[in-house]
């Protein structure tokens, strides 16, 4: 029986059955992919049993008018609360120093792994492991031992089981000969403590660490016991904050670990989190596209009601009830909805690999049971109201009046024209959505940034003064003379960071500062970044007053500082010139050190656009011992030039992988984020406007059948095309006008809401408006004017020749 009704509405409706299944079809296929995207985005974190038990620390000062939240913390924050509140069960820090990035050396041969951190041994008990080899209660219990992940294991020894093998880490804070204990599955994707290799915690305290409240480079994270009042906790890192860090400006706070990807915007984040913002507007994209392939239904299905007014009089001659008719009508809903379900099904599994790779995220695993009974219930749930208004219309049908081609359908005509706005406000406030985001990511990439980033090839040296390599500055000046000599090089300088690696390889201090002449302290979270003497001008920064020089000896250097006109700002100085030479200060500095300024440069983007500058100062050092080198290459000599800086380099540093990348590309994939969303967002609201349409043709064509008769009397009448394609067309402009009035205010707020996230943004402005609704005109335009042109065109004796 059921497949009798499907073949019955293919049947009898082929055109009209096929648009709408269709419609479905398209719509449920993207709303699946999108529900898909959000469910992984919502399980961001959650693969830990204990993770709604989990907090992290995390750091608020404020000055200058600014609250400043850092993700990282003090390394006694979690010893301490363990051992002073019995609520916290236990605790798991992570250290990587300034940078996670760390090159091993397995055997002779050097790799770079992405991810490094020292941790607790209670990080395997807070987030549990598959672990393939060796003992989750005991690997990080000893010094110099480490654990890796599968897929490093077999990268770095070519063999999953690597317990027992050793690797040595060539420099940076936790450099040493480490033993592996331990090897586990790779972590999975949606979580935000990814990692390639786990360190020993205890090697720190062999190095001669001791856990303090001074410096804060540690991620903190504790598990309570079920039911234990986490104000306690904050209660409790209150008093912490008042006795230890009331000086520096800082208080200490917690965040739900499950907040952390979509609710948490903090500095120095081990990773870029996502927003819950573009979550919840992709899942409304979702619902509308879902909800306005299901308006095609009801469209459809009401305009062309009288064509089964006959059959509905003749079973209700026949002694059919209303509820059985409404019965059945409802079952072909459901019925054609469920089939459309399945088919989407279908194409979800094809384009889910596509999806993947466009949103970024491994996502193949992620559709469950779960998933596809909640899929399946939002589908029902939209499937049975959206029937049961043709179930009632066609049921209430009277037979004696049906039977003789009459129909009584004006509200029915006025439910369409409700639903058609509906459908176009959708539509145009999708295509104003895709216009702002465009045009803010226009805006983003081409905004000035205060330095030049092109043609500009940024490496990662390595430090002089290494114990591991003595020789390190004088192979350091060897490359760089190399680097000078070759075609197309225009310039070299070095840095402790590049931009558009982020704040995260930046030193910061909360302490309040003033300049010397002044008695009040300014609360201000500063920087410090270090430079050789050539960096600014290499990277065409403007210096304002003054000059960035190496001074003669160690102390100078640590004592003479350029500003940028962010923290120049922040001091008070009324001018550039006014702040050269003027000294500035800590509050509680040791032995009362001060600074002096010797230069001011403007302000320059480190980060991307969406933060302001930060106040910084800028140390001049020898180039040997800062981190990075940049190096301008002209564009016609980078593919010779760059293997020839890797076979020097290689020559050079052996134990060291040559690392470097274009400084403008690498900037730009901050915003990559961004751009994926304008990628998801513009083809879903093309998919919705397509499914819109879908349903808009349908339309046509029943207006046209159902007034093929009028059409050509107007004609043998002297109508000519163009009056009755206006005519056809008319009544639809006047329904996208109205939706163009109804979705005006609700895009203009959804779309604020959005730029609310950047610093730097555009402004909405009225064109904006304007031209989604002049191409939604257009849209509907080459929909209705197809088929109402082949109408106007028509011979008229086809359409009278029954008469």
């Amino acid at each position: 029986m059921f497949t009798h009704y499907l073949r019955f509405l293919f049947r009898k409706q082929p055109v009209f059955t096929g648009l709408n299944f269709a419609g479905l079809v398209t719509g449920m296929t993207a709303a699946l992919l999108l529900f898909c995207y959000v469910r992984y985005e919502y399980q961001y974190d959650l693969q830990s049993p204990h993770a709604a038990q989990i907090w992290r620390v995390y750091n608020l000062s404020q000055g200058g008018g600014k609250v400043t939240l850092d993700a990282n913390t003090h390394s006694a924050i979690g010893p301490v609360l363990k051992a002073e509140l019995s609520g916290v069960t236990d605790y798991a820090r992570l250290y990587c120093g300034s940078s996670p990035e760390m090159v091993v050396l397995a055997g002779e041969q050097p790799f770079e792994l992405a991810r490094c951190y020292a941790t607790d041994p209670g990080f395997f008990r807070m987030f549990p492991a598959p672990f393939l080899f060796g003992d989750a209660a005991n690997c990080l219990n000893e010094p110099y031992s480490a654990v890796l992940a599968r897929s490093q294991a077999m990268r770095l020894f070519g063999m999953e089981d690597a317990t027992g093998k050793t690797l040595e880490i060539t420099e940076g804070m936790l450099a040493g000969r480490y033993t592996i204990r331990g090897v586990v599955a790779d972590p999975p994707l949606n979580t935000h403590l990814k990692f390639d290799m786990l360190l020993s915690y205890a090697t720190r305290y062999a190095m001669g660490h001791r856990d303090n409240f001074e410096s804060y480079w540690d991620y903190n994270y504790l598990q309570l016991a079920p039911g234990f009042d986490p104000e306690t906790v904050r209660g409790k890192l209150a008093e912490l904050s008042e006795a230890h860090l009331k000086s520096e400006g800082i208080r200490l706070d917690i965040q739900r670990f499950t907040d952390i990807h979509l609710h948490s915007d903090l500095t120095y984040e081990l990773e870029p989190n996502s927003s819950a913002r573009t979550v919840y507007f992709l899942r409304i994209i979702a619902l509308l596209i879902l909800g306005i392939a299901f308006i095609n239904y009801i469209n459809l299905a009401t305009a062309f009601a009288h064509e089964r007014g006959k059959e509905v009089g003749i079973r209700k001659a026949l002694g059919a009830g209303k509820g059985m008719l409404i019965g059945q009508f409802l079952l072909e809903s459901v019925l054609l909805s469920l089939a459309a379900f399945g088919a989407s099904a279908l194409c979800f599994w094809q384009l889910l690999p596509w999806f993947g790779q466009l949103t970024g995220n491994e996502m193949a695993d992620t559709p469950d049971l779960s998933f596809w009974a909640g899929s399946a219930a939002w589908v029902l749930l939209i499937a049975l109201p959206a029937g049961l208004y043709p179930a009632l219309l066609l049921s209430g049908f009277r037979p004696a009046v049906v039977l003789r081609g009459q129909f009584a359908g004006s509200h029915a005509e006025s439910l369409r024209k409700g639903l058609v706005v509906v459908q176009f406000s959708c539509s145009i406030g999708l295509i104003f959505g895709v216009l702002v985001v465009s045009k803010q990511l226009d805006f983003l990439k081409n905004h000035e940034l205060g330095v030049q980033l092109d043609q500009l090839v940024a490496v990662k040296s390595v430090r002089a003064g290494s114990p591991q390599d003595s020789l390190a500055a004088q192979r350091i000046g060897v490359f760089k003379t190399a680097c000078a000599q070759l075609p197309g090089v225009g310039g070299l300088a070095s840095s402790s960071v590049a931009p558009g690696l982020g704040i995260n390889g930046i030193s910061g201090s909360n302490r309040p500062l003033r300049w010397t002449e002044k008695p009040d302290y300014v609360g201000i979270t500063s920087y410090f970044v270090e430079t050789d003497a050539q960096f600014f001008d290499l990277m065409g920064i403007k210096v304002l007053a003054g000059e960035h020089r190496l001074q003669a000896n160690e102390t100078a250097r640590y004592r003479t500082v350029s500003i940028n006109r962010a923290m120049l700002e922040a001091l008070g100085f009324p001018s550039p010139e006014a702040a050269v030479g003027r000294e500035i200060a800590y509050e509680n500095s040791e032995n009362g050190a001060t600074m002096i300024i010797g230069a001011v440069v403007d302000n320059f983007h480190i980060e991307s656009l969406k933060t302001t500058p930060k106040p910084t100062l800028y140390y001049c050092f020898p180039p040997a011992e800062l981190q990075y080198l940049t190096v301008k290459i002209a564009p016609e000599h980078i593919s010779a030039t760059l293997p020839a800086m890797q076979k020097t380099w290689s020559r050079l540093f052996p134990d060291q992988p040559f690392r470097y990348w274009m400084l403008d590309e690498h900037f730009a994939r901050q915003y990559q984020q961004e751009t994926r969303f304008g990628q998801i967002f513009g083809l879903f609201a093309a998919l919705a406007i397509a499914v819109s349409c879908l349903g808009l043709l349908g339309l046509t064509a029943y207006q046209v059948q159902r007034r093929r008769k009028e059409i050509g009397i107007r004609k043998v009448l002297g109508a000519s095309i163009a009056g009755i394609t206006g005519m056809l067309t008319g009544g639809f402009l006047k329904l996208i006008f109205v939706a163009f009035l109804l979705a005006s205010p609700f895009a203009y707020y959804f779309m604020h809401q959005w730029l609310a996230n950047f610093a730097y943004r555009i402004e909405i402005e009225s064109w904006m408006f304007l031209l989604a609704g002049a191409l939604s005109i257009v849209v509907a335009l080459l929909t209705v004017g197809i088929q109402s042109l082949k109408a106007a065109w028509a011979n008229p004796v086809k359409a009278l020749r029954n008469e």
